[in-house]
């Protein structure tokens, strides 16, 4: 018979490859591999759950790389038969060379495998490096658990903890992280190192709360959160009654451990009574539930507001409770009803900085604008790490129209409070008002990464617009309304910025009837039949009556606009000191409605209170610069109205148009080159983001 062709010879396996699956190394190396995958599986597991060093999982990794070709070698060495394990016979020097073959093969894959995770360990490294420069002072109270069977008892678990953070942070020494971010790094599942990491503390006190009967079973570690080892725990079954000297020991505990060469003296809970205490946690709960939601649940406020009275009566003596019982009051409203428990409380603890956060919050309400900003101060002198009274100084001096460190107490506040969504936004807002346009990108690259969800999409569009790139705001808004169709506030604030780019098309048919959009796209007869009926639901509302004011004196009703903001307050709202963007924007309009009716004395007075006065610095936004313009235009300082013209347009936010096109003091200078330009400048920047949205859709894979 004809051999066969060459090409069509069966290939014969290699000596090596045969004795691999002679020898069933392949079937030990699949078996070793399941067995190591699993076992870690369960270590990790056991670590998590029992506070032990991240280590002894990284130990467990490092034991079954090493054994691999120890494993491997044996299992080519011995082989198991039914008489036993018994040591392979090697027959011939191809036999040999075959073992050492494969010991240089295990030992380049153990290699391989060695570079594969070592990255990982690189980062952990990494992390422990950046650790080290982490305060040793600073600490991080988690969530306690609800461990009860009955949900009802959350309150108690919340409680403790909440009351735990605040008595620590009334320790001189420490350094506590916000509650806000606490709560996300739980809500995240972030493990014990890596909420150590976020949140940029050394410690973590973590914990668990059980009622049984009338057995309150507290459970507590104190996490080293470089380690990921707990330094103390400790359990303890104690009465209701007894759960403010459970809080107590707590606190005296992580002290003593994590400020141990210091003699620091532990603080007051904010109530030694235990009826009072009962009643604060409850009441702290439902406030807390109101406060996380979008929309203020009055029912619920008033239950909180019932319970801090029945606190305040069980201890007249605590200020913490006399000042949360304002702070609810203030959130529901009743700034009447405020006034006497906050007074209370700065009478029994002027040295508290929640007092005096609670007291510069009335006080601003109240618009006593200098009496807000020296409580503010005060309770950062007293506790320099309260974010919430850095967040509020911050606004109150941004609102003062300082040139310097305006964003400073923004930093610190979100330092403190890292995963707040509110901090990042407050933070970027800020940095693209004041030009600093490259930190409120940083910001925006951080929520991506840090963020899901719509209210982080909303801020991200919110701060677009703020750089002047409301395509981008556009699609983020998009992305909004995608995960959540039956908000009707996404729907309303996409026509919006569909009315900012002068797509009036869109926005129209979006929102109809949107008192902004029908005013930002300049349809005043529609916008004035709208807003007044809106009044009648709205009789108070401010926003409402100032665009309704200016979209008056537009059309050249300037008595309307004077009788519609005539019970406001103004314009003595500002003259006593601003508080928001919307007293400032009706005042411009009474501004306009004196100045177009010929009380020129009177709105000269205004214009010059605002510029020589206030001591109104002049930035690149527009809503600085040509409020600026037209209050110079209304003193006859023609050449600085134009030159505060000029540097709108080097700001990148698109005014409103009605402020540009239609105000009284600019009726003059419409025939003036720079004017022409600044709005030419205007017009040409909507009509550049009209054009370039289409491909910004597509980009982000969104569509209207």
């Amino acid at each position: 018979m004809a051999s066969k062709h060459p090409e069509q010879e069966p290939q014969r396996e290699s000596g090596f490859f045969a004795e691999l699956r002679k020898r069933k190394v392949v079937q030990a190396a699949a078996i070793y591999g399941a067995v190591a995958w699993g076992v870690t599986e369960v270590v990790v597991t056991i670590v998590e759950q029992l506070f032990l060093p991240q280590w002894v999982s990284t130990l467990a990794v490092i034991f079954f790389v090493v054994g691999f070709p120890v494993a491997m070698f044996l299992a080519w060495t011995f082989d198991i038969t039914s008489e036993g394990i018994r040591r392979t016979d090697i027959k011939s020097k191809r036999g040999t060379a075959s073992i050492f073959a494969s010991l240089v093969l295990l030992i380049a894959g153990t290699a391989g495998l060695f570079f594969l995770i070592k990255p990982s360990l690189d980062i952990r490294e990494d992390g422990q490096a950046a650790a080290v420069g982490v305060e040793p002072n600073s600490l991080a109270v988690m969530p306690f658990v609800n461990a009860s069977a009955r949900p009802e008892d959350a309150y108690l678990a919340d409680g403790l903890g909440d009351e735990l953070r605040d008595q620590l942070a009334r320790v001189s020494g420490l350094s506590i992280a916000a509650r806000s971010s606490s709560v996300a790094a739980v809500e995240q599942g972030m493990d014990a190192t890596t909420a150590a990491e976020r949140l940029g503390v050394a410690h973590l006190v973590e914990g668990s709360l059980r009622r049984q009967g009338n057995i309150l079973t507290v459970s507590v570690h104190l996490i080293d959160g470089r380690k990921g080892l707990a330094r103390w725990s400790q359990q303890f079954q104690r009465g209701p009654q007894e759960l403010l000297n459970v809080q107590q020991a707590i606190a005296e505990a992580v002290v003593a451990n994590v400020l141990p060469d210091v003699e620091a003296a532990v603080a007051e809970p904010s109530t030694r009574n235990p009826t009072a205490n009962e009643y604060m946690l409850q009441a702290r709960h439902l406030e807390q539930q109101v406060r996380d939601r979008a929309d203020v649940d009055s029912a619920t406020l008033l239950e909180a507001v019932r319970l801090y009275r029945k606190a305040t009566e069980a201890d007249p003596t605590s200020a913490l409770a006399f000042s949360r019982l304002a702070g609810a009051l203030m959130y529901l409203g009743d700034l009447e009803a405020a006034e006497a428990p906050i007074f209370k409380a700065l009478s029994l603890a002027p040295g508290l900085s929640e007092v005096q956060n609670t007291l510069g919050e009335f006080h601003w309400a109240r618009g006593l604008k200098s009496e807000a900003g020296n409580a503010w101060a005060r309770a950062i002198e007293i506790d320099p790490n309260n974010p919430d009274a850095l967040s509020n100084f911050g606004t109150w001096y941004w609102f003062e129209l300082a040139e310097e460190g305006v964003i400073e107490p923004f930093r610190r506040a979100l330092e403190l409070d890292p995963l707040s969504l509110e901090r990042h936004a407050a933070l970027g807002s800020i940095s693209a008002l004041e030009g600093h346009s490259n930190e409120a990108r940083e910001v925006i690259a951080n929520i991506e990464q840090s963020f899901v969800g719509a209210a982080a999409f909303r801020v991200i569009a919110e701060l677009y617009d703020f750089l002047g790139e409301v395509d981008n705001s556009i699609a983020w808004t998009i992305r909004a309304r995608d995960l959540e169709p039956d908000d009707p506030g996404h729907v309303q604030k996409l026509a919006e910025y569909y009315a900012d780019i002068g797509d009036s098309e869109t926005a129209v048919r979006l929102d109809p009837n949107g008192i902004g959009v029908l005013f930002k796209l300049r349809m005043f007869a529609e916008m004035i039949d709208v807003a007044e009926f809106a009044m009648i639901d709205e009789p108070g509302s401010l926003r409402i009556r100032s665009l309704l004011a200016t979209a008056y004196n537009a059309i050249g009703e300037h008595e309307s606009a004077i009788y519609v903001l005539k019970d406001t307050g103004l314009p003595d709202l500002v003259l006593d000191g601003w508080r928001n963007t919307i007293e400032m924007d009706g005042f411009h309009a009474l501004q306009d409605a004196l100045y177009a009716t010929g009380e020129s004395e009177l709105s000269h007075q205004l214009a010059h209170f605002k510029i020589y006065e206030m001591g109104y610095t002049e930035g690149d936004d527009w809503w600085l610069t040509i409020n600026q313009a037209c209050e110079r235009a209304m003193l006859g300082e023609d050449d600085e109205a134009r030159r505060s013209l000029e540097r709108a347009q080097q700001g990148p936010r698109l005014p409103w148009d009605p402020i540009l096109k239609d105000r009284p003091c600019f009726e003059r200078f419409s025939d003036d080159p720079v004017y022409i330009e600044t709005v030419r400048y205007f017009d040409g920047l909507r009509a550049d983001l009209r054009q370039r949205l289409p491909d910004t859709l597509a980009e982000f894979g969104v569509e209207l």
